[in-house]
Formats: C-alpha cells, sequence, structure tokens
C-alpha cells in the first residue's frame, strides 16, 4: 500500500520537456528557415531587390525569419508563463545577433581553413561545395549548441539580463585571473 502511495505523490515531468521540446524547437526553426530562405528568394530574383549583391533582400528575409520564430517559439514551443513580451523579444534580439555572428564568421573560417587542403583538391570537390557542407554544419553547431540553449535556459525564461550579464562578467574577470 505504501508504494502506490508513494508514486502517486511523484511529480510527473512537465510538458514540453526533453526531445519533445527539441522537437517543437526544430519545427518552428525550420518555418522560419523557409519564410527566411522564400522571403529573401522573393525579394531578390522578383522584386528586384539586388542591392549590395542581395544583402538586404537576405537582411530583410532573415529579420523576417527571426521574428517568426521567436513568436511560435513564444506562444507554442516554449510558452513561457512569466516573461514579458518585451524581455523575450530583447532577450531574442541579443540572441539572434550572435547567432548571426557565429554563422558568418563560423562559415568563413571552416571554409577557409578546409577548402585549401590538398586532398579536397585531389578529390575534385569545389569551394562552393566546401561553403555549403562548411555551412551545413557550423549551422547545425550554432543551432543546437547556442540557438536552443540559450532560448531555452534565457530567452524564454524569467531571467534577468542584468543579472545575467553581471554573471557572464564576473565570470570572465575570474577566469582571467
Amino acid at each position: 500500500m505504501k508504494e502506490t502511495t508513494e508514486k502517486s505523490t511523484e511529480q510527473k515531468p512537465k510538458k514540453g520537456r526533453g526531445l519533445f521540446l527539441f522537437l517543437k524547437a526544430s519545427v518552428s526553426s525550420q518555418i522560419a528557415s523557409w519564410v527566411d530562405m522564400g522571403l529573401s528568394q522573393l525579394l531578390f530574383a522578383v522584386v528586384g531587390l539586388t542591392l549590395y549583391d542581395g544583402f538586404f533582400a537576405k537582411a530583410i528575409g532573415a529579420a523576417t525569419g527571426g521574428i517568426i520564430n521567436c513568436c511560435i517559439n513564444y506562444k507554442w514551443t516554449f510558452r513561457p508563463e512569466d516573461c514579458s513580451k518585451r524581455t523575450v523579444a530583447i532577450k531574442y534580439a541579443i540572441v539572434w545577433l550572435g547567432s548571426l555572428l557565429l554563422n558568418s564568421f563560423g562559415t568563413a573560417v571552416t571554409t577557409g581553413l578546409v577548402s585549401d587542403l590538398p586532398i579536397l583538391q585531389e578529390w575534385g570537390i569545389t569551394e562552393k561545395s566546401v561553403f555549403f557542407v562548411a555551412q551545413l554544419a557550423v549551422s547545425l553547431v550554432v543551432s543546437i549548441c547556442w540557438n536552443f540553449m540559450l532560448q531555452r535556459y534565457f530567452v524564454f525564461r524569467n531571467v534577468p539580463i542584468k543579472d545575467t550579464l553581471k554573471s557572464v562578467s564576473t565570470k570572465i574577470k575570474n577566469h582571467k585571473s
């Protein structure tokens, strides 16, 4: 009898944790990516927004995809109960900017390091192919290790930005010592 009483008082895990939460975030990310790519292509190829080799078309697509991702994650994926939309938007923008920089520099560095490997040249692998694979690999790493983790534990939680920045700053100072 005691065993059934103990089992019934155990707390069940909350909905949306672990793998299921990761899968929901992945679906949200895919939707946002399709919007980003589709809008970028539409603006570049159909509307003719080709200024600076499509920089503005891509920037508008990326920003729109980011907004859509944030909204889907707010309403469906993470469903924060104690975070204001304004705070989420600010924290999301910080993480999104970091993601943009990590993807851009990570892809460029990886492409630069790998494209000159003699074996790839022997096999006839072009720099464009290396860029594609580097972009895919970097985006997967950034998506999981940066975007998902920070969205899960920082953006969509009631974690004050000032406290987080202070904590990070202290850890950096202590690490340098």
